[in-house]
């Protein structure tokens, strides 16, 4: 008797990006929170998308999964996944440097305090940490009125070359109440796994406050 392959449900990279681009809120992203509460991916049953989707309604739930799938912000995969494992730095070192084309790559704080750094020596780390801690208290500030008036959909911010290319971006990440600042040097990459993974860790170390 064949028995069916037990699959579970968690966050795309887009999905990841979507959750933490702004602090706005509503229904899809109360579902990838829930997603990345968990310190492993969730199994693919009923109760399981009941309780993340808020509802037991058969209609509306194939509605809120449906949409989801076209906004391309959860996957289903076949293999048991599980959160990055040790303390935040250790786990951020894993994959930090995936980010960026030549490996340079620096997470910060609103504070200005640089949570891991990859690539940029370490006179230039504190710099650009202090820069990111005020982008970020620009962002919060300002970036929502003038996205909204100028129907942009872009959070990020740039020091571009003289043809417009990024040189330096900063990339707001909101967790809750807290805006950190990834920092990349030349082209960046976020659609793969590692965008997954470094929302889960920050959420789980400071999303579930």
């Amino acid at each position: 008797m064949n028995h069916k392959k037990q699959q579970y449900i968690m966050p795309t990279p887009g999905g990841a990006y979507y959750l933490v681009q702004d602090g706005s809120d509503n229904w899809r992203k109360n579902v990838l929170k829930c997603l990345f509460s968990a310190k492993k991916s969730l199994p693919l049953n009923h109760e399981t998308l009941s309780k993340i989707f808020e509802t037991g309604n058969k209609e509306n739930l194939q509605y809120k999964i449906e949409k989801c799938k076209q906004l391309k912000l959860i996957q289903v995969i076949d293999e048991e996944v599980s959160a990055p494992a040790g303390q935040l730095e250790e786990s951020l070192n894993q994959f930090i440097a995936k980010f960026s084309q030549i490996g340079h790559v620096l997470l910060s704080d609103s504070q200005g305090f640089c949570i891991t750094n990859h690539g940029f020596p370490h006179e230039m780390s504190e710099e650009i940490s202090v820069l990111s801690a005020d982008i970020a208290i620009m962002h919060k500030r300002r970036a929502v009125n003038i996205n909204k008036k100028l129907s942009l959909n872009s959070q990020a911010w740039s020091i571009v070359d003289a043809s417009g290319n990024s040189c330096l971006g900063f990339w707001p990440i909101n967790i809750n109440n807290e805006v950190f600042v990834l920092t990349i040097e030349g082209v960046p990459f976020f659609n793969q796994a590692a965008m997954v993974s470094l929302v889960w860790t920050l959420y789980l170390r400071y999303g579930n406050k």
